[in-house]
């Protein structure tokens, strides 16, 4: 008899256990009309106010709040008081001409570059006696002075998760991307594209070393540099071509053969601007005097922004244009506290990123130390990227920030927004990465000696800097934007910033809770980027981000008969007006919120929350997508799954009614099983005259035919 007994418990048992959830008393109560959302003890639906609108930013122009002229008498500070030959350029308030061209040469002096972009003419060495008389020429609001240009300078593209590894199985290039169509500008000190692992890759370049200043030039004399992209600036450094190799090399060697030494977009194209040599010496030009690189780099990018859209010479429509700057070198800021971005070099990057075209640029390499950050790496809108130290191994677990990556944050240009100053956006390996191999000396060939080149040339000399972690996130631009080319500039910034591997503590959580001064938003993750490109794309909501809205997940809790998700949402720019969810694509709902938040005002975080009974939605994976909105557009979506326990989809409010059935079921079963258990007699099916056919108890029959 025990054993019958015992079947009895096992069956009950067995039958109860799915619906464990739907028995359990839900916490909270379900909110009408929707799929099994509960509200929870304290909340509420009603979305609060928002007390103050945007952040309060200073419209003046940047030359009457920046910080690198503090007493406001048009003249950068680190000129103040100088005496005998310094390098000049001048900055306009309205864009500059032929007539501020005569003003400046009617003072004895030459215009070495007009910079069209940023409304500046350099003019190069001057003596400081002459300031006072530049700064009283009509329309001229800051006299600059120039900085120097200085370079910064495997496992490197599975550890960002663009390949795939043992590790991490599942990388960018699985979805069936590889930067192909997407030219990237790798402006450096030229590029040995005839290297095994870069051949093919020319699409366009233009030596910005020797280039046409006013009057009569040894350029010009010498035949000059074509302007229309069809020049191929040879590498006279290897700095230009090891950059390259990390952004988009193939991996194959001078045999044929293959390597794992690749670049993230090993299928992108390269436009080759050349702003520097070895020794600071062109073919044509004895730059010995690092200034004038100043002049070089200003040059090399204002022709990226003038030519853009250009339909080059021989290469295929999709690889017309510049897509992506990559830039591994950074302009010295004399300053105290370096550049606050609004030096000509972060100005130029500014415009280039509204020009449509996106800008990853190197931190530097100043180490914990550092004070502030370089022109260039100042920049407001462009991609700033410090370095890791991958241990050489493709695990990230054991990654560190690199000794000698600059940390943030930058200078405060004064504009009120204190966002801007949260530099780096974002880490990358950067510390003894393979390169691709230039055709310099220490290759045993030149590109300056006839007949050689980097044809038979391999990877080999490990390099470390922020230098070459740029590259690799460039690489993951062109893998991005390959999968969404309706992707903008900031959109792309955000989305790296979003799916980026938070690292280290808050450093400025008054501002942004998740940034890092030594690591930025976090380590670079390809795949998680890349699959965002794509949801964007699907979801059709590419254009429509507001890239300063935040909606974060931060907690989830699981109980028999609740899902509780909550996090943070905050506005940034548009004030915040909703926080939304959905499950499975479906219709979008609102979460709730705490009752006693009544206003909020900008930066201040809200905490949401998505609270769900398991019970109303089927067996299986549900996935949760979450998003703030803004009067300006959506956020980027945070993700998160849950296990359901219905039986099916749709059962909603049926699912307990569904649970006492099957649990009076389970009774009865046992009740029948409990009394056969008492005949020493087995069960049998019989007919109705059977009196064993009636031996359920009336009670118990009639109770479950109701």
């Amino acid at each position: 008899m025990a054993a019958p007994r015992l079947m009895a418990v096992a069956l009950v048992a067995l039958l109860l256990v799915p619906l464990a959830g739907c028995l359990a008393p839900v916490e909270g109560g379900l909110i009408e009309g929707s799929r099994g959302q509960v509200l929870p003890e304290g909340q509420t639906l009603a979305f609060p106010d928002f007390a103050s609108g945007p952040l309060a930013l200073d419209a003046a122009p940047w030359w009457e709040r920046t910080t690198l002229d503090l007493d406001r008498n048009g003249v950068h500070d680190t000129l103040d008081g100088a005496i005998g030959p310094v390098w000049i350029g001048l900055s306009y308030g309205v864009s500059v001409g032929d007539k501020h061209v005569a003003d400046v040469e009617s003072l004895g002096l030459q215009v070495e570059l007009v910079v069209p972009a940023v409304d500046a003419l350099l003019l190069g060495e001057v003596d400081a006696s002459l300031i006072p008389a530049l700064r009283s020429l009509n329309d001229v609001v800051m006299v600059e002075s120039y900085g120097e240009l200085v370079f910064w300078g495997d496992v490197q593209t599975p550890a960002v998760k663009a390949s795939s590894s043992s590790v991490y199985p599942e990388g960018a290039w699985d979805l069936g991307v590889s930067g192909e169509g997407i030219v990237i500008a790798m402006v450096d000190t030229g590029v040995d594209n005839e290297h095994p692992g870069l051949n093919e890759k020319f699409v366009a370049g233009y030596d910005a070393v020797c280039f046409l200043h006013s009057g009569v030039h040894q350029c010009v004399l010498a035949g000059g540099r074509a302007e229309d992209g069809s020049f191929d600036p040879d590498d006279a450094h290897q700095h230009g071509t090891a950059c390259m190799g990390m952004a988009a090399a193939t991996g194959k060697m001078a045999d044929g053969s293959e390597s794992n030494f690749t670049g993230s977009a090993p299928d992108a194209a390269l436009g080759a601007v050349r702003i520097g040599t070895d020794v600071g010496a062109g073919p044509f030009e004895n730059y010995l005097i690092a200034q004038e690189f100043y002049e070089s780099a200003m040059n090399g990018l204002q022709w990226i922004i003038d030519h853009k859209d250009d339909a080059w010479a021989g290469a295929d429509e999709s690889e017309h244009g510049i897509d992506v700057i990559s830039l591994s070198w950074g302009i010295t800021s004399h300053e105290g506290g370096g550049s606050d971005g609004e030096d000509m070099h972060s100005r130029i990057l500014n415009e280039a990123m509204e020009a449509g075209i996106v800008v990853s640029v190197a931190a530097g390499n100043d180490g914990p130390d550092n004070d502030g950050l370089s022109g260039m790496g100042s920049s407001s809108l462009s991609i700033t990227v410090g370095a890791t130290d991958d241990k050489d191994t493709i695990d990230r677990e054991d990654d560190t920030v690199a000794g000698y990556s600059s940390r943030g944050p930058r200078r405060d240009n004064g504009d009120g927004n204190p966002l801007n100053e949260l530099k780096p956006e974002v880490t990358a390996p950067g510390t003894n990465i393979v390169q691709a191999e230039g055709c310099v000396t220490s290759a045993g060939c030149h590109n300056d000696v006839p007949g050689q080149d980097a044809a038979d040339n391999g990877y080999t000399n490990r390099g470390s800097g922020t230098s070459y972690a740029t590259p690799s996130v460039s690489g993951i631009i062109a893998l991005m934007m390959e999968a969404n080319p309706d992707l903008s500039p900031l959109e792309i910034k955000e989305i790296l910033k979003f799916t980026a591997e938070r690292r280290g503590e808050p450093s400025a959580p008054d501002v942004d809770p998740y940034w890092n001064r030594d690591f930025g938003w976090g380590m670079v993750d390809a795949r998680a980027a890349v699959e965002m490109s794509f949801m964007l794309l699907e979801q059709g909501t590419t254009g429509s981000i507001d890239v300063t809205a935040q909606a974060h997940l931060t907690n989830v809790s699981v109980t028999p008969s609740l899902v509780t998700l909550s996090g943070d949402a905050w506005a940034q720019g548009a004030p915040l007006l909703a926080v939304e969810y959905r499950v499975d694509g479906g219709e979008w709902r609102s979460a709730t919120f705490d009752a006693d938040v009544a206003s909020l005002a900008s930066l201040e975080r809200l905490t949401w929350t998505v609270a769900l009974n398991p019970s109303a939605f089927g067996v299986g994976q549900h996935e949760v997508e979450v998003r703030a909105i803004t009067e300006d557009g959506v956020s980027l979506s945070s993700f998160a799954t849950f296990a359901g326990a219905a039986s099916s989809d749709g059962m909603g409010g049926s699912a307990s009614i569904m649970a006492v059935v099957v649990v009076v079921l389970a009774v009865a079963l046992t009740v029948v099983v409990l009394l056969q258990s008492r005949t020493e007699a087995p069960m049998r099916l019989t007919g109705d005259d059977d009196p064993k056919t009636n031996a359920v108890p009336p009670t118990i029959a009639e109770g479950d035919a109701a």
